[in-house]
């Protein structure tokens, strides 16, 4: 009798995990390791569309960039509209925070690379998917004064997919000069 309780007990657990839809099964969720939505981060916290005071057009590529129209020149206190383009045939990320935040979520997708965002900084495109992603440039506090846009699938940040700001004394972000990939060599936008 307990055999058979035990194969029943099984049984359905298992055709319960059958029917969850792959694609939740695969996802992951990260709401353990960190919440995004509301999250404010050492350069800023998410806005809405019509807080926005600007819009930038990004085009993630497989060649592992981003192309920004117009190239950001933003101030501390900016709300921007980043409208996000895949013209890849895979899909990308972009995620927006502080060289230590940019880490710490690698790290977690590496852990769990099928993760896909829809948070307060960080959005997954599909390809040939446009998404929005608004947010306020606040909140810098001392010696946090870089953002670094990024791509944290699993190889794509190694592989180039990132784009630094640094706010400079008059609040205007402005590419550091000879910007590097973390000592992989200058670093060039198409």
């Amino acid at each position: 009798m307990k055999n058979k309780t035990i194969f029943t007990l099984t049984f359905i657990s298992m055709t319960m995990v059958g029917m969850t839809p792959l694609s939740v099964q695969a996802s992951g969720s990260h709401d353990n390791e960190h919440q995004h939505d509301g999250h404010e981060s050492a350069v800023g916290k998410p806005a809405t569309v019509s807080q926005a005071t600007k819009k930038i057009q990004v085009v993630t590529k497989d060649s592992m960039r981003y192309v920004f129209s117009p190239e950001p020149d933003i101030k501390t206190g900016d709300i921007v509209t980043f409208i996000i383009t895949n013209e890849g045939q895979i899909p990308h990320e972009f995620s927006i925070g502080d060289k230590s935040e940019q880490a710490s979520h690698r790290k977690m997708m590496q852990d769990m690379p099928a993760m896909v965002h829809e948070d307060g900084n960080t959005i997954t495109v599909k390809p040939g998917e446009t998404k929005r992603l608004t947010w306020n440039f606040s909140g810098f506090t001392q010696g946090s004064n870089e953002v670094i846009f990024a791509c944290n699938v699993p190889g794509h940040f190694e592989a180039g997919m990132f784009h630094k700001m640094t706010v400079n004394q008059q609040g205007v972000m402005t590419p550091p000069e000879n910007a590097k990939h973390d000592d992989q060599g200058t670093h060039h936008h198409e």
